[in-house]
């Protein structure tokens, strides 16, 4: 027994310490960088950048002197920020993408970006648009949930093979992000969609980084703890994202961490509960242990009984 509980100790101790050392180099030992200046560059694109952490990102950006191509949703969020991030920063320059990145194809959206972008070399990308669909897939509009896949999936994928084929072109180093989400560490019932997509970018952008290394492009992907941003605002009633939204950070840090970690790491765990949730949820539990606690536990949730509720409302 005493052999055994030996083993089991120095699993987790192997486990667990390297992974916080890294952790803490991430948060403490990595000192801000001016991007544009560590990569010579002169411009950056954001998608989602109108609001919350993709205009953190270009409030970052343009206070390191690089300017900014901002793509994102053509509506008042963006007519507003605009003007106000053109007031901030009158020095900088600007340029503005209306565009939908639930496109399945990419083509609406990547004709373009192109038309805005062939003229600037583009060093900089941050994949951050996404959204949160919450409720039983089963009960989604299926339209729905293939425009947050999308959105999630597709569009960083089109956006990333452009840019980084032609920063190989050219020579050119450069950094791609990716805004993934902690959500991805475990099954998301009733928000199915959003975990799924969310691994994928985190093992994208981890198989992008080793690719890309030797050619001076570097790729970061972050996994915020809870950030005040619109996210919420799609994201429903559900009890657990609500209780979420009461612990968030402003946006800003994820603009931070970028320019801290750019370079220094590939998977940047932000936040107190994200490193948590990854210690918890990777590598105390086991995936597939806790795959049969979520099946059995669900029913008892409320989110899940009122889920449950309106689906015979709507069958009677």
């Amino acid at each position: 027994m005493f052999i055994l509980s030996s083993v089991f100790f120095w699993i987790g101790f192997l486990a667990v310490i390297p992974y916080l050392a890294l952790v803490l180099y991430a948060a403490y030992a990595c000192k801000e960088q001016n991007l544009k200046k560590k990569y010579n560059a002169s411009w950056a694109l954001v998608t989602g950048g109108s609001s919350g952490i993709g205009a953190a990102i270009v409030r970052k950006f343009a206070s390191q002197g690089l300017n900014v191509v901002v793509a994102a949703l053509e509506n008042p969020l963006m007519d507003s920020f605009k003007v106000a991030i053109q007031e901030e920063f009158p020095e900088r320059k600007f340029r503005f993408v209306g565009c939908d990145l639930s496109d399945s194809e990419g083509q609406s959206y990547l004709s373009a970006i192109e038309k805005a972008t062939d003229d600037i070399p583009i060093q900089i990308l941050c994949n951050n648009a996404g959204f949160i669909t919450t409720g039983a897939f089963a009960d989604t509009a299926f339209k729905r949930n293939m425009a947050n896949y999308h959105t999630n999936v597709t569009a960083p994928l089109v956006l990333t093979h452009h840019f980084v084929n032609r920063m190989l072109d050219k020579g050119q180093r450069g950094l791609v992000t990716f805004t993934s989400s902690s959500a991805g560490f475990i099954p998301n019932p009733m928000s199915a969609l959003y975990s799924s997509t969310k691994i994928f970018l985190t093992t994208f952008a981890a198989s992008l980084a080793a690719e890309n290394a030797e050619d001076g492009i570097d790729v970061l992907v972050v996994h915020p703890s809870p950030i005040n941003s619109n996210f919420y605002d799609n994201a429903g009633k559900m009890s657990t994202l609500l209780s979420a939204q009461k612990m968030s950070s402003p946006p800003s840090v994820i603009a931070d961490t970028i320019c801290c970690n750019a370079g220094k790491v590939v998977v940047s765990d932000q936040g107190p509960t994200t490193v948590i949730m990854k210690i918890i949820m990777t590598k105390v539990l086991d995936w597939n242990v806790l795959t049969e606690v979520m099946k059995l536990g669900l029913r008892y949730s409320g989110d899940y009984k009122a889920m449950k509720v309106r689906r015979e409302g709507k069958a009677a």
